[in-house]
């Protein structure tokens, strides 16, 4: 028996509808170059976008792809709207991208055109076929250009953003999100979000659509921060304290420096409720000083590119729980699978890859057939994908990450979780950041190494030995798990998207 529910696709245009038609009044605060502040309506933002969009009509953007260079700005944001609104796609390349995996993934998705924030290089103009315009010039574009009667039609299936992974191994991989999985996943955020809330999304707008908080936000009729480029630690406290805000994104790095600045410089921000923080686990020193010292609770989420980042979400306050992804948002599925290819137990002890499915999930990578092929597996039927963590599952669902499969340390025949180790040794109190990495060796195949960076008032005072000796006063490892080595460094290498880069740590040391 049908339903007798319209049929009503679930497309950008109808946050749009609730930005011009019921949140008109509301902020959208922007910090540009110099600390300058642009601070205007939902309502001024509507009509910049019909603007930008009558101009970018001129380049039958229609079933094409419009590339960005570029941070959380207003310009940015406008064009998060005015090009999916027309029938093209947004593809939001890495300003931390090498050059050349620049001009790859702007020659892979047939970018027609590409804003871009700040100076490119003169190669990307020479070896694309990209026209390249400044993000500076919207203002002149808004300008001159009339508004736009009417947006293109678009079926809720069709794309509206690409994103490319970080490309750890090979060529970095894309992925388009659909009009509808930007629509749902934003939706499901506002079981965090609500209308009262000043969200600050320091998660940058070139990853993964900045988690779709942006969306979410403007669905929800928010007042929205948009932090600018490049931001310092001092650059987000102040935003925090001028406007107030209850609840900001970011990776776990941006917040362990972020700490470390308010240890020496005096900021009110009393008005911060929440930080929704991913890519890593976020150490429990950190949450432990943001909800004792601040009151501020840090929810732990996690998600990748292939599943438009927030997946599941953790809101424990339990220190100890933390370390938990917790429990998928809805209208997404997720087991483990064990090396043998079955399903494994939710037992919180059986160890397996973890897959997922769902609304926001990727079906395939854009044009990539190989790497489709390597990255699914079906189960009773029904597609998987592939997530490369290892996890186990307790009885109530809660997920927790063991590790990355390429990061897992097999010493001995037997797994050491470089995670569990870097998670204890930021527990420190001399510790700011940890890594540890599986090294080769002779007899046990690997064994973990640690590189620590130390708060500066702890510089040159504590040894290896020290860690080593914490390390065992928690009586959570066999011994054979503790490192060999301690190294203590500046400064640890950052991907493109701020995780720790075990990668270049590993070709470090394998020299």
């Amino acid at each position: 028996m049908k339903s007798t529910i319209m049929d009503f696709d679930l497309t950008i245009h109808d946050i749009f509808w609730r930005i011009e038609k019921l949140y008109k009044e509301k902020e959208i605060v922007s910090r540009l170059k110099d600390n300058e502040i642009v601070r205007y309506t939902y309502l001024d933002f509507s009509k910049r976008v019909r603007k930008l969009a009558n101009f970018l009509k001129k380049y039958e953007i229609k079933n094409n792809v419009v590339g960005s260079i570029a941070w959380n700005t207003h310009r940015h944001l406008e064009l998060y709207f005015a090009v999916p609104m027309l029938g093209g796609v947004l593809h939001t390349i890495n300003v931390r991208f090498h050059p050349t995996e620049m001009e790859y993934v702007i020659n892979f998705a047939k970018d027609k055109i590409v804003f871009y924030d700040e100076e490119i290089p003169k190669s990307l103009e020479e070896n694309t076929n990209a026209t390249f315009i400044s993000m500076n010039t919207i203002d002149n574009i808004v300008k001159e250009e009339t508004e736009i009667g009417e947006f293109e039609d678009v079926n809720e299936k069709d794309g509206a953003i690409m994103c490319f992974t970080s490309g750890t191994t090979g060529h970095p991989k894309g992925v388009i999100y659909s009009h509808r999985s930007v629509f749902i996943h934003s939706l499901t955020l506002l079981s965090l979000i609500k209308e009262n809330d000043i969200v600050m999304p320091v998660v940058p707008m070139f990853h993964i659509s900045a988690w779709d908080v942006p969306f979410a936000t403007m669905m929800t009729g928010s007042k929205l921060v948009l932090p600018g480029i490049k931001p310092s630690s001092a650059d987000l406290a102040n935003l925090i304290e001028k406007e107030r805000v209850t609840l900001t994104v970011g990776a776990p790095t941006v917040w362990i420096s972020f700490l470390d600045y308010l240890r020496n410089n005096k900021y009110d921000i009393s008005s911060l409720r929440y930080i929704i923080t991913g890519g890593a686990e976020p150490p429990k020193g950190m949450v432990k000083e943001f909800l004792e010292k601040y009151g501020v609770s840090v929810i732990h989420a996690w998600g990748m590119t292939e599943t438009e980042a927030i997946t599941t979400i953790n809101t424990s306050k339990n220190i100890e729980e933390i370390s938990k992804q917790g429990i998928s948002l809805p209208s997404i599925e997720y087991t483990l699978i064990t090396p043998d290819g079955k399903e494994g137990q939710w037992d919180g002890k059986t160890i397996g890859e973890l897959i997922i499915r769902g609304s926001w999930v990727i079906n395939e990578y854009y044009n990539d057939e190989k790497r489709t092929n390597e990255s699914f597996v079906e189960i009773n039927g029904k597609k998987w994908l592939k997530t490369g963590d290892l996890v186990v599952i307790s009885k109530d669902g809660n997920i927790k990450i063991v590790d990355r499969t390429k990061d897992i340390i097999k010493s001995g025949g037997e797994w050491i979780s470089s995670i569990d180790l870097e998670n204890a040794i930021m527990s420190y109190e001399p510790v700011l950041e940890a890594v540890v990495i599986g090294v080769k060796d002779e007899k046990w195949g690997e064994r973990p190494i640690a590189m620590v960076v130390l708060k500066d008032e702890y510089k040159n005072k504590i040894r290896g030995d020290d860690i080593l000796n914490y390390l065992q006063s928690l009586n959570k490892f066999p011994k054979w798990w503790l490192p060999d080595k301690i190294l203590f460094v500046d400064s640890i290498p950052k991907t493109s998207t701020g995780k720790l880069d075990k990668k270049v740590l590993r070709n470090i040391t394998s020299k």
